[in-house]
Order: C-alpha cells, then sequence, then structure tokens
C-alpha cells in the first residue's frame, strides 16, 4: 500500500478548495511518507466518537472486526454527548411490545409525505434504507451494551399525515459511569442537566419552575448522584462507549484526523493524524468511517455555506469540518450544506465561550414573532417556524431577517430561565418601557409594531387569530395552544424583544453518499473506502424533520450501524 498518491492519482482528486482549507496540514490528501506499524493497523478507522461513530464502531467489533476511534478532543461524545439524546426510530421492538402497529413501509410513506417539496426526488432511497436497517440497529446496539430505552407517547407533528404514529421515539434510560471505568470522567459534558430523564425534567416542569422542579426531584437527584448516572445524551455514549470498550475497541483521544490515504488503486486504506505535534498514519484494511461532526465553528465554511447570520451554537467547538474538508479533497460531492438542526436559543457559557442553551423559548401565548417590517409572517405555533426565517425570494434573498420576537414581562416571569440566561449576553434581551422605544431599540418601524401588537391584542381577545390560524391549522399546534395556552394580550410594560435568528444545535450538509454510506464523487462514483454518517454526510433529513425530536440521533446511529455493515460486506479491489 503506498502512503501517498501517485501524480495521475493527484491531478484526478484535485486540490481543496481555499474554503476547505485544514490548518496546519498541507493537504487533507497524505502526502507525506508515514509508514504505520502493525499497531497502528487495525481493520476499520472510525474518526468522530459521537453517536454515529460509536454505533459505527460497536457493529464492525462485535462482528469481529478490530476497530480504532479517534477522537480529536479530550471528551468522548461529541455533539451527541451534548444533546436530550430522544431518539426517533420507527417500526422499533419497544412500540411492538407495547402493542403499538407500526412498519417501515407506513414510515416510509409518512416520510415522503411529511418531508418537504423536493426532497423525495433525491433522499427516497436513504430514507428506505434508513427506515429498513434503523430497527435492525437497535437490536444489535441492545444486544452488545447496556443502552436501554423507554418508549415516549410524543407523536410525529404531521399526525394528518399518511403513517403518522405516535411509538418511534424513544428516550435514554439512567446509566451509571462508573461502568466505563477510567473513562468515566473523559464523557463530553453537556449544557443542559443531565441526571434526569427527558421525561422526568418534564414532569418535573424544570424549564417553568427550576427552584421548585429541583425540590420536588431531590430523591431522584440524590440517586442519580450517589450512583453518578445519567441520562439523556450523555447516558447513551456512556452506554454505547460501554459496548465498544467490551468488544475489543481502541479508543484515542486529543488525536486529530488531518487527512486520508489512499493506496495505489486509489481505495481509502487510513488516516493520517495529530497528536501533541506528533503525525502518524494509522491504517485500515477494510476502510475508513468518517463520523466528525459538522462544521458550525468553522467561519469561513459557515459563511460561505449558511444563507445567514447565526445567533449561537450549541455543539462542541471543535466541530469545525475536518471531515468534509478531508473528503473534499478526495473529490468528493456535497450536499444540503445550507441544512442545519435550527432552533432559536438563549445564550450560556461553555468551555469558556458563548455556546447556545437547547431550549424552545419562542412558544409563549404572549410573544410573537415580527419580521424587519414590524409584521407577524407566520403562526408562531408552526412547527418548522424555526426555518421560516430562512425564507428567501427568488433572488435568493432572506425576506424576513432581521427577525424578533415581541412580548413582554409576564412573559419572562413565567419562563424564569429567559431571565436568567440574559445575563450570559448583554444586550441580548432587550427591555423598553413603551412599544416606541422597543422599536428604537430594534430598528423596527414604530407604527407598523404597534398596529402588529394590537391586531395579535384582538385577536387574543376573540380566540381567533384571523391572518395565521394559530393554535388550529393541525395536530402539533392544536396541541401546541392546549399546552401553553392559545393566545394572551401583550400589554404589561416593560416590554420586551430578543431576536428571532437562527442558532444552530449542528450542520446538516455534508458528503453525498448512496445508501450504503459509501462517499460519491459528483459524477456518482464511488470512493472505495470511504463511508460517512452523522452531521459529515449529506443527511437524507434538513431543517425540517418530520419529527419533533430524535431525527438526528436515531438516524445517525442508524447510519453508523449501515457504513459498517456495508464496509464489511464489500472488498474494495
Amino acid at each position: 500500500m503506498a502512503a501517498s498518491l501517485d501524480g495521475r492519482a493527484l491531478a484526478a482528486t484535485e486540490t481543496p478548495r481555499k474554503d476547505f482549507h485544514l490548518a496546519d496540514t498541507d493537504s487533507p490528501v497524505s502526502g507525506k511518507a508515514n509508514t504505520a506499524t502493525d499497531a497502528d493497523t487495525t481493520d476499520v478507522v472510525i474518526v468522530g466518537s459521537g453517536a454515529a461513530a460509536l454505533t459505527a464502531a460497536l457493529t464492525a467489533a462485535v462482528a469481529g472486526k478490530t476497530v480504532r476511534i479517534i477522537e480529536k478532543t479530550d471528551s468522548i461524545g461529541g455533539t451527541s454527548a451534548m444533546s436530550g439524546g430522544m431518539t426517533w426510530i420507527p417500526a422499533n421492538h419497544y412500540a411492538e411490545a407495547a402493542g403499538h402497529a407500526d412498519s417501515v413501509a407506513e414510515a416510509l410513506t409518512y416520510m415522503r409525505a411529511a418531508s418537504p417539496e423536493g426532497w423525495r426526488d433525491t433522499e427516497d432511497e436513504l430514507w428506505a434504507r434508513q427506515m429498513e436497517d434503523g430497527p435492525e440497529m437497535l437490536r444489535l446496539v441492545e444486544a452488545h451494551s447496556p443502552l436501554r430505552f423507554s418508549l415516549t407517547d410524543v407523536p410525529d407533528p404531521f399526525q394528518e399525515a399518511p403513517g403518522a404514529k405516535s411509538c418511534r421515539i424513544l428516550a435514554v434510560e439512567p446509566i451509571s459511569k462508573r461502568i466505563l471505568g477510567k473513562y468515566r470522567r473523559k464523557i463530553r459534558r453537556s449544557t443542559i442537566p443531565q441526571r434526569m430523564t427527558v421525561g422526568e425534567t418534564m414532569a418535573a416542569n424544570l424549564f417553568r419552575h427550576p427552584v421548585l422542579g429541583m425540590i420536588k426531584s431531590w430523591p431522584i437527584l440524590l440517586r442519580r448522584w450517589a450512583s453518578d448516572s445519567i441520562a439523556q445524551g450523555g447516558g447513551l455514549i456512556v452506554a454505547l462507549l460501554k459496548g465498544c470498550l467490551d468488544a475489543g475497541c481502541t479508543i484515542e483521544l486529543s488525536t486529530r484526523a488531518v487527512a486520508l490515504t489512499v493506496d495505489d488503486k486509489g481505495v481509502v486504506d487510513g488516516v493520517e493524524v495529530e497528536c501533541n505535534g506528533q503525525h502518524r498514519t494509522l491504517r485500515a484494511r477494510m476502510g475508513v468511517v468518517l463520523a466528525s461532526g459538522g462544521f458550525e465553528w468553522d467561519s469561513e465554511m459557515l459563511a460561505k455555506h449558511f444563507p445567514s447570520e447565526i445567533d449561537f451554537r450549541s455543539g462542541p467547538s471543535s466541530n469545525e469540518g475536518d471531515g468534509h474538508k478531508m473528503a473534499q479533497a478526495l473529490g468528493a460531492s456535497f450536499a444540503h450544506m445550507d441544512q442545519g438542526n435550527i432552533v432559536i436559543q438563549p445564550p450560556v457559557r461553555y468551555e469558556g465561550k458563548l455556546h447556545g442553551l437547547p431550549l424552545r423559548i419562542h412558544a409563549e401565548p404572549d410573544a410573537i414573532i415580527v419580521d424587519r417590517n414590524g409584521r407577524r409572517f407566520a403562526s408562531e405555533y408552526e412547527f418548522w417556524v424555526y426555518d421560516r426565517i430562512m425564507d428567501r425570494d427568488e433572488n435568493g434573498e432572506l425576506i424576513h431577517q432581521p427577525a424578533w420576537v415581541i412580548s413582554h414581562w409576564p412573559m419572562v416571569k413565567r419562563a424564569p430561565l429567559v431571565g436568567w440566561y440574559r445575563f450570559f449576553k448583554s444586550g441580548w434581551l432587550l427591555k423598553a418601557k413603551t412599544l416606541d422605544e422597543l422599536a428604537r431599540l430594534t430598528d423596527l418601524p414604530a407604527d407598523t409594531l404597534k398596529e402588529t401588537v394590537e391586531r395579535f391584542n384582538g385577536f387574543a381577545r376573540s380566540g381567533v387569530d384571523l391572518d395565521f390560524g394559530r393554535g388550529q391549522n393541525n395536530f402539533y399546534e392544536k396541541a401546541l395552544a392546549k399546552d401553553l395556552g392559545l393566545m394572551k394580550e401583550i400589554d404589561q410594560a416593560p416590554y420586551v424583544a430578543f431576536r428571532f435568528r437562527p442558532s444552530l444545535l449542528g450542520t446538516k450538509g455534508g458528503v453525498r453518499t448512496d445508501s450504503s454510506g459509501r462517499a460519491l464523487r459528483a459524477d456518482g462514483s464511488i470512493i472505495n473506502g470511504l463511508y460517512c454518517a452523522g452531521n459529515v454526510m449529506a443527511n437524507p433529513t434538513g431543517a425540517r424533520t418530520p419529527s419533533q425530536v430524535g431525527t438526528t440521533i436515531g438516524p445517525y446511529m442508524t447510519w453508523g450501524y449501515t457504513c459498517a455493515r456495508s464496509l464489511m460486506q464489500r472488498n474494495h479491489s
């Protein structure tokens, strides 16, 4: 095997464009004459340590393959560890055991009906594979790790669509970090508390009444603290990592992948890595799985591909598109680079930087969203309203931004976390004695803003939103209105505003793959030996997701499983 490309191969792959330049590396294709020892050679190399990466590693390892996992940082779990860990898997065995009828065919029907127009043309084959492999993946990881879930009753948001169900979202059960031994303290910390499950957190109403909720939950918290147990995304990573370690996987931390290596036939056969300033090459007899996360922390890539300024990012700051850049050097094709897991977030400090806290903070009965002209442009309870601020005209220009959430102080008192987290960034929450003053602070036309607020107040008094049908349009809006209240007047000073500006849980654009997870070039040919899963792949589900939660974790685990299965089933000769 050759550690570098000859002149003919280099011409075929081309030099990476500037926007995909990887700092501190001559090129993301190895051109260095590194040699790999037997100790540096395994069947599979996995780049990343999130849910997709660990599922791929576990799948290969339990099949008897030798697996090395490399993680750029000193913490394990990536964005997955910081998440709520909710997992969307149609036709899962938990639903079957509970007596719910679901099937792969129904799930695919729902995906087709609930996805944005045009996506089926390019993603249908991937959807079908994801629906088919999801239940198999779940059985495998539970058979070979201590990972366990509980079934929730969170429904698919588009209940009017054919194939919709209320039995597809799973919640991670608590697990003790002590089972990890020396890796116990290496699980990435989250910005959200993870001692309790998502269900327990919601039942305690922690986001509305944090102090009272903590007091009510003290027996649970005490038990979890005593056993060092966590749930949600952190618990997911603990369980998957335990399975990987028991299956014989090797994991290397603080090890950054900087280049892919290829043999003289153009097959990806390893990864050049950098650790403590030293470079070495890790060989992979069967292939490499990139599961290295998104690119939201690479400002140059974000500015080029994401069509809007963003507020906060809630994933690890190590998500700098390393996998994208390495794949680009091999001529990989990219898609959905303008897509992301978009939310509106309050600020929080994490690892010395401003991050976003993944909470839903805009949906309140006495809050409206207005565009740059001071007018509402959608129902605030619409499921895809986060992505509506990305609406563009025929010239591709954003038509609503800058957009603002407008409310008053009773909302802040009712949602105390909004008031608390405003202190993490001065000026994030604007406060004014009058709507005229608020208009000056937000640079909105005062007369239009006052007219919009008064018109909404009229709707609140009558109980009918004549402009956008808030709370009446579909199942999701009706359920949200029942839970939160439909509309309340915005009429008690001080008035408040914060930008309705997209924050990113993670980017979702990346390397175009086939339904087996194999990386593709622009001409549709396969980059043999290279597989992609998670936020480094061109996700077949974009910003407008078919599920309320869980449409990253469940599918990403599934694609990790799919990549590993595909890798083991093929020879690259």
